[in-house]
């Protein structure tokens, strides 16, 4: 019997004027966890989109088991024992686990009614295989935690007994606690014998649980490292990854915030989300919001932008007062948002590019009433080359782009506007170490002009690395302010719990 439980041969894949993958060779090993590493864009999430059956390569050949397979759709994937768990889960929200886990082959009695009973109890023996044996299978998916949420998918490929278990970016919307549980579970079925591969962009984890690593970039395999004894470098991944030297992954800020005031916020408060809250963001600073996932930073940041409509409280913009009860009059008062959510509040996936950048800066392109062509498409290439956008396609569509790039987008369009208060609520979420510079350079220039940028981040070390001042939400307040010289990673991460010690697990 071979090693080798999947080999993908010469794989390729073309869209429309841009090949993705250019003869890629890819294997898995019986029982290993390989991971896929490379920039947004390099080819990682298509090349498992080809083994999971959504699209077809252009060249190329799939063997599992040593049998050449050809896997046209999903449900081909599923057949040849492969489990693909995707960043954007594949779960129906208004059904609870149990139907999610039957969903397209319920098992029901005379006349159409389901077999509940027996439906929950194949999928609470799923669920014990993760080591969750009393978990609630009758709660809907729309109000599970992304991490619950997660459990199912995995729960998912658990009971459709797969080999081959795909992970797509698992950790990216998750607390340290919950990267722990998954990390758990995931060593559990590699033990079990299942063989998973591994995509994600920190690099810290990868190195920690993979036996090797796949570098991709501009869609050819550059190197499998064998990382057996987990003593790889991360230096060296990136290089690989990007194709040289990354000698300073937090750029050094060579400019000091002036003592004048961009955003003053007064005893902001909102029912059941947070209150009293209240701080300033400083011309040319840049101000870290830290805390766990739902202590209430992001609807602070929305309440600011004039998403979510506080109780009470003030706004005040370079000292003045400022009504803002909908993001346009935010624009007006120059103050720009870029979400956390991108793909539901960031872009308008159906359109492309160009207009996406464009969409809230139609008073720089239009004239009468009517846009100007030159304009809008001078707008749109300016930033598709300042942030690197790949492919450099303004008319492509924006749901066609990586995570990474359709991110660069969002970001763009808010740059164009020429903000007072950059907001950027989880900026580098799923973005490649290379990009991620890119975006950190993009900060520094932003503060360097007199701009205040606010960063809300899940990732402490990333905060540190760029802020002039953290502030920490817990429970809805503000609960310690710091500035660069008393930054401590203790220290801040004390200030994200309760007094007893237990996490926020406010939701």
């Amino acid at each position: 019997m071979s090693d080798m439980i999947l080999q993908m041969k010469g794989i390729t894949k073309r869209f429309p004027g841009v090949v993705v993958l250019n003869h890629v060779d890819f294997d898995l090993k019986r029982g290993e966890m390989h991971a896929l590493v490379g920039e947004n864009g390099a080819g990682k999430s298509t090349l498992m989109k080809v083994l999971g059956g959504v699209y077809l390569p252009d060249e190329g050949t799939i063997q599992i088991e040593g049998k050449e397979t050809v896997i046209a759709c999903p449900s081909d994937s599923i057949k040849n024992k492969v489990g693909v768990i995707y960043q954007e889960f594949n779960l129906v929200p208004t059904l609870n686990v149990a139907e999610n886990m039957f969903l397209g082959r319920e098992k029901t009695r005379t006349l159409g009614r389901l077999r509940r009973g027996e439906m929950e109890r194949q999928a609470g023996e799923a669920m014990a295989q993760l080591g969750v044996p009393n978990f609630d299978l009758r709660t809907k998916v729309k109000f599970m935690s992304v991490a619950l949420q997660q459990l199912v998918e995995i729960g998912k490929a658990v009971f459709d007994d797969i080999d081959i278990l795909v992970m797509d970016e698992p950790t990216a919307v998750l607390t340290e606690k919950e990267t722990e549980g998954l990390f758990q579970i995931v060593r559990n079925l590699k033990e079990k014998g299942m063989s998973i591969i591994y995509i994600s962009h920190r690099l810290e984890e990868v190195i920690a649980l993979c036996d090797r690593i796949t570098v991709l970039r501009d869609g050819k395999i550059v190197e499998t490292i064998d990382n057996q004894n987990r003593d790889t470098g991360k230096d060296f991944i990136v290089s690989k990854m990007v194709g040289h030297e990354l000698s300073n992954y937090f750029p050094r800020k060579t400019t000091v915030p002036t003592s004048e005031a961009a955003l003053e916020v007064r005893h902001l408060s909102k029912r059941n989300m947070y209150e009293d809250i209240g701080f300033s963001a400083y011309q040319g600073e840049i101000l870290g919001i830290s805390g766990l996932v739902g202590a209430g930073r992001t609807e602070i940041m929305k309440s600011i932008f004039g998403a979510i409509k506080p109780d009470s409280g003030e706004i005040f913009m370079e000292g003045r007062p400022v009504s803002i009860k909908n993001p346009n009059q935010a624009r007006q008062a120059g103050i720009a948002l870029v979400p956390e959510d991108r793909k539901r509040e960031g872009v308008i996936l159906g359109m492309s590019l160009r207009d996406n950048i464009c969409l809230p800066n139609h008073d720089k392109i239009c004239r009468f009433g009517r846009i100007n062509r030159k304009k809008r498409d001078q707008l749109a290439e300016r930033y598709i080359a300042d942030l690197q956008i790949r492919p450099a396609n303004p008319e492509r569509q924006i749901q066609n782009f990586s995570g990474g790039n359709q991110q660069k987008g969002v970001i763009a369009k808010w740059l164009a506007a020429d903000p007072k208060v950059m907001i950027l609520d989880e900026p580098t979420r799923g973005i490649d170490v290379g990009a991620k510079v890119e975006i950190y350079n993009i900060i520094n220039a932003l503060a360097a002009r007199g701009t205040s940028v606010i960063v809300v981040s899940s990732e402490l070390l990333e905060l540190l690395g760029i802020c002039d001042r953290i502030l920490v939400v817990n429970n809805g307040r503000i609960s310690g302010e710091f500035g660069r010289e008393q930054f401590s990673q203790d220290t801040i991460m004390q200030a994200s719990f309760d007094m007893g010690g237990k996490e926020n697990e406010r939701v």
